[in-house]
C-alpha cells in the first residue's frame, strides 16, 4: 500500500504540472502571441505568400516573383495574421528579401512589405 502512495504522491504531482503547462501554452498562442511556423512548404503558406508578392507587385506596379518563404510565424486574432520571410525576385533588381504581413479572415489582406532587416 505504501509503494502506491509514494507512486500517486511523485506522479499526481507531475500529471497536474504537465497539464497546466499544455494550458499555459494553449491560451497564449489563443490570446494572440506569435508562433513559429513549421512547414513553411505548406500549400496555404505558399499561397499566402504568394497573395503578398502578386499583391505588392500589382499595387506598385512591379513585376515581382516568389522565390521562397524564408521564415514564418502565425497569430490567431480576429482570422490568422502571418508574419512571413520572403525572397522575392525583382525583374531587372536580383533578389531581396522582405518582410511581409498578411491577415487573413475570409480573405487576404496585404498588411505590409517592407525589406527584412535582420534583428
Amino acid at each position: 500500500m505504501e509503494r502506491r502512495s509514494s507512486f500517486y504522491r511523485v506522479f499526481l504531482p507531475l500529471l497536474m504540472l504537465c497539464l497546466l503547462s499544455a494550458a499555459v501554452t494553449t491560451e497564449a498562442a489563443l490570446r494572440g502571441g506569435w508562433e513559429p511556423i513549421m512547414n513553411l512548404e505548406d500549400p496555404h503558406v505558399r499561397k499566402v505568400a504568394q497573395y503578398a508578392v502578386s499583391e505588392h507587385g500589382r499595387l506598385k506596379q512591379l513585376q515581382l516573383k516568389l522565390d521562397k518563404v524564408v521564415k514564418g510565424e502565425t497569430q490567431v486574432v480576429s482570422g490568422i495574421m502571418y508574419r512571413l520571410v520572403l525572397a522575392v525576385e525583382e525583374k531587372g533588381a536580383g533578389t531581396k528579401q522582405y518582410t511581409v504581413v498578411v491577415e487573413e479572415d475570409k480573405k487576404m489582406h496585404l498588411k505590409s512589405f517592407k525589406k527584412f532587416v535582420a534583428e
